[in-house]
């Protein structure tokens, strides 16, 4: 009767055929066919390759609590300092499962933690602590790429209380997505955007650019209702269209039923100093009116 055995190795190092330790051993029960076991290294094991038959699966495991010494069930160590060779790597060519697998028990770590060991002369600018490529199987003209998805983040249990994506590397969340969906930029750390989008002006750079496309006549923004009609546009011109515009922001609007008008509420405060370039124009009472450098105020139209 064959047996199946897992083997526990004391270490395992890939590229030689040699065991170094002594022969393993087996159950008296094993030995006779009775039954499935362990095979148990003490010492280090060399092989050219590592395989597990079908219906059966390897475990590397550890059962130690050490909290000073970090001993891991399994490590990958590429010793060669130049090269292509990696310390670890994942092929599958199954097209119904993921090539890996990777869960934990966590509550203030990382389920993964990569750490990237950098230069201080700043050589290492090519590079990146994490690097996703996407890639169709027979494309190699840019004709046409995958459907796949570069980061794809949900839930099973319903929407997380935690951050969705936090990047934070000047003192502030220079970029966060709470688990709401409101999105932060360069807002204080753990605070919560009080938009769906927040964007906080740290310093004197412009807080939000967009420029426009000389070639295309599309609009650079436009908003709309709640219907979906547009209310207001900012042409590629640069150039303001609104449907409607309201001057003064306390109060509901009011056009007098019009559409394609602008009102102009009431001055909360009428101004009392001489403006110094061009002039100032107002509703008081329900009159519209002018005030100019001179501090002459005159009533354009009555209430």
């Amino acid at each position: 009767m064959t047996s199946t055995r897992r083997l526990f190795l004391g270490a395992f190092t890939a590229g030689a055929v040699t065991v170094v330790a002594g022969p393993g051993t087996a159950s008296a029960a094993e030995q006779s066919g009775q039954a499935e076991g362990d095979v148990i290294f003490e010492g280090e094991v060399k092989a050219r390759s590592f395989r597990t038959e079908a219906g059966a699966t390897s475990t590397f495991r550890t059962t130690s609590t050490a909290t000073t010494t970090k001993l891991h069930a399994l490590t990958a160590h590429q010793v060669g300092v130049a090269g292509n060779g990696v310390a670890l790597n994942v092929v599958s060519d199954n097209p119904d499962d993921s090539a890996m697998y990777l869960s934990g028990t966590e509550k203030a770590r990382g389920t993964l933690k990569i750490s990237h060991r950098g230069y201080a002369d700043a050589s290492d600018g090519g590079a990146a602590a994490l690097s996703i490529y996407l890639e169709t199987t027979g494309v190699v003209d840019g004709s046409g790429g995958t459907a796949a998805q570069g980061i794809f983040i949900s839930h099973t249990t319903g929407p997380t209380k935690g951050n969705l994506i936090t990047v934070r590397n000047n003192a502030v969340d220079d970029f966060v997505v709470k688990g709401t969906g409101q999105v932060g930029i360069g807002v204080q750390v753990g605070a919560t955007p009080r938009a769906r989008v927040e964007i906080a002006q740290r310093d004197s750079a412009i807080g939000l650019l967009m420029q426009a496309n000389a070639d295309s006549a599309g609009r650079l923004v436009e908003f709309r209702d709640r219907a979906g009609v547009a209310k207001l546009r900012v042409l590629n011109s640069g150039a303001l269209a609104a449907q409607n515009a309201q001057f003064g922001v306390a109060g509901a609007e009011s056009y007098g039923g019009g559409d394609g008008v602008i009102g102009i509420r009431n001055a909360t405060t009428p101004p009392t100093m001489n403006p110094t370039n061009g002039g100032v124009l107002f509703a008081e009472g329900g009159a519209l009116k002018w005030r100019g450098p001179a501090g002459s105020v005159t009533v354009i139209a009555p209430a």
